[in-house]
């Protein structure tokens, strides 16, 4: 597959077959996917995988937030967003956090947390190359205080996304995109 193919095609899917994704070929693709650009050469990213019991934590940690933004007061119903929030975790075969330190200039942590965008791109082209599909996510869970103690995360740090990888277990077609020629302004 081209690359401009792979761009065209990489989805986010987050349903996953059953199938293990080994911590080996993550770590391969990190290693590709760091070449990003990085003013000044900060490389200010580092990786917490999510595995065995800490996996289980972040499930619970998931249910607790699912729970507290239901307004449902059935017990029925508080079981039904508990137990799906706790699987929706559960169920992703490989997650891991991205995370940036926070350079003490302004200019150069927007250079940063860019660069760390640029990674996860690269990261989800080299994995949909593989097979693989990545659900790069950004909401609540990702920034709590329990999920900061969990993965360790500094003051002078900050998650740039908890990435969930696995094979996908459906096909999922392409979103047209408006073309960026609509889009051009040029100033003479």
């Amino acid at each position: 597959m081209n690359l401009q193919q792979l761009i065209k095609e990489r989805r986010s899917i987050s349903a996953y077959q059953d199938k293990k994704v080994s911590r080996n070929l993550i770590e391969e693709l990190l290693e590709t996917a760091i070449w990003v650009p990085n003013h000044k050469l900060t490389e200010p990213w580092r990786f917490v995988f999510i595995e065995g019991e800490a996996k289980e934590k972040l499930a619970e940690i998931n249910r607790q937030v699912a729970v507290s933004k239901t307004n449902s007061n059935s017990d029925e119903e508080l079981k039904i967003v508990s137990d799906n929030a706790y699987h929706k975790i559960m169920n992703v075969p490989f997650i891991f956090f991205v995370i940036n330190s926070l350079h003490p200039q302004e200019k150069l942590r927007e250079e940063d947390y860019a660069s760390s965008s640029c990674l996860i791109q690269n990261f989800s082209l080299l994995a949909w190359e593989k097979g693989l599909s990545v659900f790069w996510k950004t909401g609540k869970l990702a920034f709590c205080e329990e999920t900061a103690e969990l993965i360790g995360l500094e003051k002078d740090e900050r998650v740039v996304g908890q990435i969930q990888v696995g094979y996908p277990a459906k096909s999922q077609s392409p979103v047209p995109r408006k073309s960026a020629k609509e889009r051009i302004t040029v100033i003479e």
